[in-house]
């Protein structure tokens, strides 16, 4: 009877171990998934960033030059002394070299100014202008700089084609051309090559396209079910089939011929069917702010986050900036590690996520 008791008081605790420190395993794997931005020019130990990173090992953060509700906040980002050092405190608390991400798409989407010596020209122009050497000077300028800095991942080029004369893209000329596929490939070209030889993630965005939209998804839904075209896929499917390892975001957009009840960013028929799948792409998948208002207005956080792994995104992109919540990087983790155990989440697509957000680390 002794013996028996002993026997399976063993089993229990080899159990109990077993799944304590799977726990632990996935624990630091989901961590990696996160992707948040923050408040502060310096880093302190008061910042909660600190404990994001150091404690609870995220993978990442994306800075900006302002707050959504104060455009005049430097936020991140003041002179280039002042950014590479706050970069450079932030990879000494992280067991893991850290995503620094960026929007740095050049003309209005920029978060660095013409003073840290980048490109300032937009898509749009490069596009115009139509010389493939000027594009390739023009994304040395921002490459170097961001490298100089330590910004391992920017979230351009822009690849959508500008369908719709209303669209925001063509608002901010945030599209290479208008109509042709080709041309927006053949410049984002350039840049991926520059990046890639920087050692920069070059992300490619807004996948499946933006460029066919009115709205824009920062404020709430966006449909553009009676406007999407198939040719905005033409540049993923000349890209991606060249240069596997970018990373591609997706949009927040809602097109019910692809998936009847979910945006896109959170639809497994959109991001795993046609992204990973259709266009055989192995890359990582980013998910555009989780924080936009096509989301939050229509979800819960717990649906945002588990929604957005389940449909294959492998990094999980909150700017903190459209609304501010120092603990918000936390939460999502909890909801993550909560999520698995109730069964909600398969841990393979956290094991896939981790293993390429790993090797591309250890490229960039």
């Amino acid at each position: 009877m002794k013996k028996l008791f002993l026997f399976l008081l063993s089993l229990f605790l080899g159990y109990f171990l077993y799944t304590n420190f799977r726990f632990d395993v996935y624990r630091d794997k989901a961590a990696q998934m996160i992707m948040v931005g923050f408040d502060g020019l310096t880093l302190t130990t008061d910042n909660p960033i600190y404990r994001d990173i150091k404690n609870n090992h995220i993978g990442g953060v994306i800075l900006f030059n302002y707050q959504g509700w104060d455009e005049n906040s430097q936020r991140n980002i003041k002179d280039f002394v002042q950014v590479k050092s706050l970069i450079s405190q932030l990879n000494q608390i992280s067991k893991v070299p850290l995503f620094v991400a960026i929007d740095q798409e050049g003309g209005k989407v920029a978060r660095l100014s013409p003073d840290f010596g980048v490109s300032t020209y937009s898509a749009g122009e490069l596009g115009r202008a139509n010389d493939l050497d000027l594009t390739e000077r023009e994304a040395n300028k921002t490459a170097n700089v961001l490298k100089n800095l330590g910004i391992n991942v920017n979230f351009a080029p822009c690849v959508d084609i500008v369908l719709n004369p209303d669209s925001i893209i063509k608002f901010k000329d945030r599209s290479f051309s208008e109509s042709n596929p080709e041309v927006v490939a053949a410049h984002a070209e350039k840049f991926i090559q520059v990046y890639q030889n920087a050692g920069i993630l070059p992300v490619l965005k807004h996948f499946p396209g933006h460029g066919s939209a009115t709205g824009d998804t920062h404020e709430g839904y966006v449909d553009i079910t009676d406007e999407y075209q198939d040719v905005e896929l033409k540049p993923y499917q000349i890209l991606l089939a060249k240069y596997p390892d970018v990373g591609v975001m997706v949009a927040h957009v809602f097109n019910k011929n692809i998936d009847t009840k979910r945006p896109l960013s959170l639809s497994y028929q959109s991001t795993t069917k046609n992204l990973k799948e259709k266009l055989n792409f192995n890359g990582i998948v980013f998910s555009d702010d989780l924080q936009m208002g096509a989301l939050t207005k229509h979800h819960s956080w717990h649906d945002i986050v588990v929604e957005a792994i389940n449909a294959g995104n492998d990094v999980l992109v909150i700017g903190n900036n459209l609304s501010y919540d120092p603990e918000v990087a936390d939460k999502t983790l909890k909801i993550i590690l909560k999520a698995l155990k109730d069964g909600e989440i398969d841990p393979k697509r956290i094991d896939q996520a981790y293993d390429k957000i790993m090797k591309i680390k250890k490229h960039i």
